[in-house]
């Protein structure tokens, strides 16, 4: 009798999972897999990077991919860039008019300096619940570009720029944070809170300190080099795999 009632549940189990095998086979797509994200961030320097740059803002970009269905592991890659400095300018421009013409102040961006970057690495995240914690560690480069912008003019109202400085180093991100997901079928998505450490430990960049403007108009610069870490704090929508209704949903 126990054994025959065995038998009868072995059976049964793969029945079950043998239904439950075709039906995904037909359904299932790599598609589903992929990751997007987006969002903008504060950034505050930190360690050797305090003494020279107040913090700014910026925006960045997220592509993933779950490399196994309804588990925890994915490959992220970001790209972004954040503006560390900005200095406005004044100059004076003569306007006319059917009444004659007057000599007005003209406030207008000289100066800014940049940093852009691109990361690849592992993910683990949450894939249950609304509440869903996540973390990562990529690696990849980060590019720092410093600009001057000529003074506006009638001549030239497109305002030329010319580059002053730019180079490239190797970095690292370590970033955690938690998504907020209430979609309960098909695609996920929702509000994402996340901090990071962008660590640029051996960087060349130039900042105001460094720059020297000539009688002729021209430039010099004495780019510094040092770590130039950053700590960010991201807000950004997230969309996440998409779940068929034959997978587990946990609630």
């Amino acid at each position: 009798m126990i054994r025959a009632l065995a038998l009868a549940i072995l059976v049964a189990i793969s029945a079950a999972g043998s239904t439950l095998a075709q039906v995904p086979a037909a359904d299932r797509s790599r598609a589903d897999q992929w990751l997007f994200g987006l969002d903008g961030f504060g950034a505050l320097p930190v360690g050797d990077f305090k003494h020279y740059e107040n913090g700014g803002g910026g925006g960045e970009l997220m592509l993933g991919y779950q490399m196994w269905r309804r588990q925890p592991a994915i490959i992220r890659f970001q790209a972004g860039g954040l503006l560390y400095s900005k200095v406005d300018a004044v100059t004076y421009q003569d306007v006319c008019d059917f009444f004659g013409c007057t000599t007005e102040e003209v406030r207008y961006n000289a100066r800014d300096h940049a940093m852009y970057f691109v990361h690849l690495g592992p993910e683990l995240m949450a894939t249950d619940g609304i509440w869903r914690p996540y973390a990562y560690a990529l690696v990849g480069y980060t590019f720092f570009n410093s600009t001057s912008h000529l003074p506006p003019s009638d001549l030239l109202p497109d305002q030329p720029s010319e580059n002053l400085f730019s180079s490239h180093n190797f970095s690292s991100v370590y970033g955690l944070g938690i998504r907020r997901v209430t979609t309960r079928l098909g695609r996920e998505n929702g509000f994402e809170l996340g901090f990071n450490v962008t660590r640029n430990a051996k960087a060349r960049y130039l900042n105001e300190r460094g720059i020297t403007q000539n009688s002729d108009g021209t430039f010099t610069i004495r780019p510094h080099e040092g770590a130039a870490n950053v700590l960010g704090i991201h807000l950004g929508f997230w969309v996440g795999p998409n779940v068929r209704y034959w997978e587990r949903r946990i609630r």
